[in-house]
């Protein structure tokens, strides 16, 4: 059993309360959000994407950089096709600290509450933040990759969900919680549900906006990065996300460049349906590589899940053979 203690794979860490992860583009919605609700954006405003662009003298690419670029993409295309472009544009225009206003309204950056011991917290950067933790001033160059959810940004997977459950009930920030009932000794007792954390104001047109683009990922053919996702007959809503563990440069000078510990991480956060959600969740898959891998997975919890709602037979579970193990075009 000590041996476990050192094993690589870390199979003693409660990786939902305690991994901490970059979100990659699953963080774009609360981006989006700032962006909305401080005035800065529109819903139908417009960026040209030719798979990259340059920020304070340094060249960024879109994950389509290989496609030639989005060309001129909105609001709701950019959260379906995942354009880096459009939200490190967004980025760059709302800066780093009305992001984290949002993102940890959100539930990001902060601790969930749930009903676990030793939940670690995540990290929404501020200018704030990096004052007092490095002692330097935040540049805003650094803002560009946390437009992607990249950069300094670390969430856990219990946060995430508790963001697609705000996205989903319209900004109410629930506390998740397992224990359901107590026996003290006289017999079992329910132990209700713990009050939110904290209920935030969202306008609901500039929401639906957002949620448009999610449901773009799932149900739209083309670009979008989360088809095999959807569930027929239920309006699945997610977002894709791919998380790098190394750089590019990185990469390139590593002995073996498909070694799994290399491998992206593959993110999908979802709710369903899209009127009156009834579920919401998040699949990472550590060294997954693409976002779509954990769209898969996502794919069966749902089908599972409407398929006992229904008292329909369940549905054979994603095999290994049903991945795409291919490091090209991973979305971000």
């Amino acid at each position: 059993m000590a041996s476990l203690n050192f094993d690589d794979l870390r199979p003693l860490q409660n990786r939902a309360i305690q991994g901490r992860y970059s979100p990659g583009s699953t963080f774009k919605m609360a981006v989006a959000l700032a962006g909305l609700e401080e005035g800065i954006i529109t819903p139908d405003f417009k960026v040209y994407c030719p798979g990259h662009a340059n920020f304070y003298g340094r060249e960024f690419h879109c994950w389509s950089d290989r496609k030639g670029g989005h060309g001129t993409i909105d609001l709701r295309r950019a959260i379906a096709e995942s354009c880096d472009v459009y939200f490190y544009t967004v980025a760059n225009m709302v800066g780093v600290d009305k992001i984290n206003k949002w993102a940890t309204a959100l539930g990001l950056g902060v601790l969930s509450g749930i009903d676990l011991p030793n939940e670690v917290q995540g990290l929404v950067p501020s200018t704030q933040w990096k004052l007092e933790k490095q002692h330097e001033k935040w540049y805003a160059g650094e803002t560009i990759s946390v437009g992607i959810g990249q950069g300094q940004v670390s969430v856990t997977p219990v946060s995430m969900a508790v963001y697609m459950s705000t996205l989903a009930n319209g900004g109410t920030r629930v506390t998740p919680h397992l224990l359901k009932q107590v026996d003290d000794g006289t017999g079992w007792k329910p132990v209700p549900a713990p009050a939110p954390k904290s209920v935030v104001d969202i306008d609901p047109e500039k929401l639906e906006a957002i949620r448009d683009g999610m449901w773009r990922v799932v149900n739209t053919t083309g670009w979008a990065t989360g088809q095999t996702a959807k569930v027929e007959g239920h309006d699945v809503v997610g977002k894709t996300g791919s998380a790098q563990v190394i750089s590019a440069q990185g990469r390139a000078v590593a002995t073996n460049k498909t070694a799994h510990n290399l491998r992206d991480h593959g993110w999908f956060v979802f709710f369903a349906p899209k009127e009156h959600p009834t579920i919401a969740g998040v699949v990472l898959l550590e060294h997954g590589i693409h976002g779509g891998n954990a769209a898969r997975v996502a794919h069966h919890i749902l089908a599972t899940y409407f398929a006992k709602e229904d008292h329909r037979p369940l549905p054979p579970p994603p095999t290994s053979a049903d991945m795409n193990w291919d490091f090209k075009d991973a979305d971000r």
